[in-house]
Order: structure tokens, then C-alpha cells, then sequence
């Protein structure tokens, strides 16, 4: 199982963290670890979330990056490959 971290850059708005944790689960990926925060001088939050599937990644964040109020989807390989190692 490939294990993944994206960071999302979001609009400070109530519903965005639920709409994402729904699209991560119809899409089949495991969440292993979340981390929220929003910056409140801009109110852009960002979200941190660790994920694993047999799934190519890109079914995930073609998703994401679908739904209203996201900026920005990353994947950081780097912190994938650490994971996997």
C-alpha cells in the first residue's frame, strides 16, 4: 500500500475539511493522519493530510482540486518516500 501526504491550501470556510474527508473516502483512500490550521490574516487554512491507498494519487487530488474554496493540491514525495521506506 503507497502512502501519500498532500498539503491543500483552502478558503477559511466550515464545510471545505468535510468535503475533502468525503472525496477521500469515495475515492478509497485511507486518512492516517490530518493536521488543520488557518491562517487568520488571510483566512486561508491549510490542511495537511496523510493518506494511503493501492491507488494512484492522482485520482485523489484531480478531486480535490474539483471542489469549491481549494486553492492549491501538493503532493510532498518526498515525505511519500520517507513513509514508504
Amino acid at each position: 500500500m503507497n502512502n501519500y501526504q498532500l498539503t491543500i491550501k483552502v478558503d477559511d470556510k466550515q464545510v471545505v475539511l468535510e468535503r475533502i474527508l468525503q472525496v477521500t473516502r469515495y475515492r478509497g483512500f485511507l486518512i492516517s493522519g490530518i493536521h488543520a490550521e488557518v491562517n487568520t490574516g488571510t483566512h486561508i487554512g491549510t490542511i495537511v493530510l496523510s493518506v494511503r491507498s493501492e491507488r494512484p494519487i492522482s485520482l485523489l487530488t484531480d478531486q480535490i482540486n474539483k471542489l469549491i474554496d481549494i486553492k492549491e493540491v501538493k503532493v510532498d514525495n518526498d515525505v511519500a518516500q520517507q513513509i514508504n521506506a
